[in-house]
């Protein structure tokens, strides 16, 4: 038998590392464009360090990944179903002037 975790153990695993509002919001941000870490500071209000921190957790974790481009890093979504995840979250939760209803 082997020791190949299943897939609830791997989903659940995956929310747990996403489950924070500042990862959700890069992801978001991501999902868009690849963006570098000057770019997610703007656009999240996080301070360098504690995004580098989440940066960091996600790439891990092989949920984004990041390519060099002349003097910046360019972080972007590595997994399809991820994207699709985000888009998902998006439009439950984003995307709708009554989602505040909708929230426990």
């Amino acid at each position: 038998m082997t020791n190949t975790p299943s897939p609830h153990a791997v989903a659940a695993q995956l929310l747990r590392t996403i489950a924070h509002p500042l990862r959700l919001a890069i992801l978001c941000h991501l999902q868009q464009q690849p963006r570098n870490v000057g770019e997610l500071i703007s656009l999240t209000g996080a301070n360098q360090s504690n995004l580098s921190q989440h940066l960091a957790k996600l790439r891990l974790s092989s949920i984004i990944g990041c390519v060099r481009r002349q003097q910046h890093v360019y972080y972007h979504i590595q997994q399809a179903e991820i994207g699709q995840l985000i888009d998902l979250l998006y439009t439950l939760y984003c995307d709708d002037a009554d989602v505040k209803e909708r929230l426990p």
